[in-house]
């Protein structure tokens, strides 16, 4: 009997629920609210479903998002014009092939990337975790060799790197097996067998009728190239970056200002009216004489001939300038010259000393000029894992291996600082912000409705009590009192469980204050029901106090109650959001959170990272006031003409 009765009652719960949504599914608002409505809820589901156990206490760490571009927008912006490369993670977990010999294994994980835009991409690097291997007791780690392969046929290999066993950050005993983790980095990115590749390709040398007929300084000079051309990668292109990139035009010149050599000449000359004044041995004067004449006439020699000198011819003049000012300061010594005479002449000496030094070992004489431009194509990365010495290799490596290339744009809604993936935000946001909304409206239309009906039914110093509690609470500020309660509970709260914490506060709070609005419209329409001839006919019958506000007043507010619950859930998350943007973060990933962090960097610019959350946040209030504006026509007939 019990349970047909059971059954009964859910029955007609269904059959009124069925009504319910099948009234709101005939107004238009009504329609676009549930629409709306299943789309919040399926996000919630996916995200719940999908969520892993450490994504609430990480997702706020740049480690956790390390593989991801920094504050990149949508490629979906592609097709609108807004040309990015764009962002492979391939990880791989068993390898492309495997390559055996009698001293060797290698395991080999390739992956092709295309690079179809003008623009290189942010960043490439390979991690990697694979086993310890032993062989008869002594432990056999790998070496991890990466290579590019690029669309004009240059190989490059970017990194060839030992991973040594205690030497990897692992604080754990090795045993056989044990996995070593490695990332390459810019640090061990083998640039110079980048630039001596392009150097090779693109036949990048000095020209003789700049370099001259010297082999010594001809390869100075292609070695000055090739420091220019290596600085410009490292700070153009940040090193690793060179690999996507080729030169388009170069230029070679040699510095033709004389400024510099006319100072020396002029020095030099005065240094020879000093001697010539001075009162030394006649023979080691003229020596001297004539050395300081051999310097003035090799540096004279390259001011007159400075528009068709080489940089053979130049340096040669000028070492032989040097030579005999070497010679001035020995002949000067053995003269019993004056201290200040032979110190200018050592000033002198070394000063042109160093000038040919910077003039073979940096762009100031020789200037290379050239520039660069992404190299468009399909590129092949191949990472190779040897083992050298092991005689019976496994053929499944559990090794992990992942190719990293950081393009320009990631996902369907970008990326914020440090990665952080916008969507996946966005999606398990949802159902925090859908929990928060709920559970504060439920609370306190729950809390308003009973303590409407009461204080409408019973009257007397309960309603009165009731009344003037709503009438306190109605008039303290909300905002100041949320801000000053979630400062204290930031610093209150700690451990894992402070999230929540301080969620369940905010909660807390605006049940406090929002249930009061609820109970003076319930008070007023349970006034006016009590009053009802039915009630009195209850009460005459026998019908208890419980009975009457459960059976004939309860079902008559209830329709209201949820309007009102429908119309509380969005202030609640919008709240919650509006402290979290005024700095007021619990540490979960909400739409606030994301807004907040904006707000923070003073990223006001990048519209991927604003409207996102902007848009679910005003969507989720466009539900619920639509399904708040369909029950109120449910409620209230006369609305649906309007």
């Amino acid at each position: 009997m019990a349970a047909s009765i059971r059954r009964s009652r859910i029955s007609r719960i269904s059959e009124s629920f069925k009504i319910a949504i099948s009234e709101i599914w005939r107004q238009t608002p009504g329609k676009a609210a549930l629409v709306l409505f299943i789309l919040l809820v399926a996000m919630a589901v996916i995200a719940v479903v999908t969520i892993t156990p450490d994504f609430l206490v990480k997702w706020e760490s740049a480690s956790y998002w390390e593989d991801n571009p920094v504050v990149v927008p949508p490629c979906w912006v592609n097709s609108l014009g807004y040309k990015t490369a764009k962002t492979a993670q391939i990880y791989f977990t068993t390898p492309s092939s495997m390559e055996v010999s009698e001293s060797e294994v290698r395991y080999i994980y390739t992956y092709n990337y295309t690079l179809d835009v003008n623009e290189a991409p942010k960043d490439l690097y390979v991690k990697a975790e694979v086993p310890l291997l032993c062989e008869e007791g002594v432990f056999k780690a790998p070496t991890i060799r990466v290579t590019v392969e690029r669309p004009d046929g240059i190989v490059v290999l970017a990194w060839d790197m030992v991973i040594e066993p205690g030497k990897t950050g692992e604080n754990v005993t090795l045993t056989c097996g044990s996995l070593l983790s490695a990332k390459t980095s810019k640090e061990t990115f083998r640039l110079a067998e980048v630039t001596s590749a392009i150097m090779d390709k693109y036949n990048i040398t000095v020209p003789l009728e700049i370099a001259g007929a010297n082999e010594t300084y001809v390869i100075t000079a292609n070695s000055i190239m090739r420091t220019t051309i290596r600085t410009e990668l490292e700070n153009k292109y940040l090193t690793i970056l060179s690999v996507f990139v080729k030169p388009i035009s170069y230029k070679i010149s040699l510095n033709r200002n004389t400024t510099t050599l006319e100072v020396f000449s002029k020095q030099i000359n005065n240094l020879k009216t000093t001697f010539l004044d001075l009162g030394i041995n006649v023979v080691l004067r003229d020596k001297i004489i004539e050395a300081l004449d051999n310097a003035a006439n090799n540096i004279t020699w390259v001011i007159n001939n400075i528009n068709t000198v080489t940089y053979t011819d130049y340096l040669i003049a000028m070492n032989n300038a040097y030579e005999n000012l070497n010679n001035v300061n020995k002949l000067a010594l053995a003269a019993s010259a004056p201290v200040d005479v032979r110190s200018s002449v050592d000033d002198l000496t070394k000063t042109l000393g160093k000038y040919i030094e910077v003039a073979t070992t940096t762009p100031s004489l020789i200037q290379p000029e050239i520039v660069f431009d992404v190299l468009q194509g399909n590129y092949r990365v191949n990472v190779t894992i040897t083992y050298y010495g092991v005689k019976n290799p496994p053929r499944a490596l559990s090794a992990k291996i992942g190719i990293i290339v950081k393009g320009g744009c990631y996902g369907i809604l970008g990326t914020a600082d440090k990665g952080v993936d916008i969507a996946t935000v966005v999606l398990y946001g949802t159902p925090i912000a859908l929990a928060i909304g709920f559970a504060t409206a439920v609370a306190s239309v729950f809390i308003g409705v009973i303590a409407g009906i009461i204080s409408g039914y019973y009257g007397g110093f309960i309603d009165e009590g009731i009344q003037r509690t709503v009438d306190v609470l109605g008039n303290i500020p909300l905002l100041p009192i949320l801000i000053i309660v979630g400062s204290v509970a930031q610093r209150t709260f700690t451990g894992e469980a402070k999230s929540l914490y301080i969620i369940l506060t905010y909660i807390g709070i605006l049940i406090i204050f929002g249930w009061g609005g609820t109970a003076i419209t319930v008070r007023a329409m349970t006034l006016s029901i009590k009053e009802e001839p039915y009630i009195e006919a209850a009460k005459a019958l026998g019908a208890s106090n419980t009975r009457i506000i459960f059976k004939h007043i309860l079902p008559q507010v209830l329709i209201y109650a949820a309007a009102v619950l429908v119309f509380n859930v969005p202030g609640a998350i919008i709240t919650e959001a509006g402290l979290s943007v005024l700095g007021l973060r619990h540490g979960w990933p909400t739409w606030g959170s994301v807004l907040s962090s904006a707000r923070a960097e003073n990223r006001f610019d990048v519209w991927w990272w604003i409207l996102p959350p902007g848009l679910m946040l005003s969507l989720t209030s466009l539900t619920f006031v639509l399904l708040g504006l369909a029950i109120e026509r449910i409620v209230e007939p006369r609305l649906r003409t309007l």
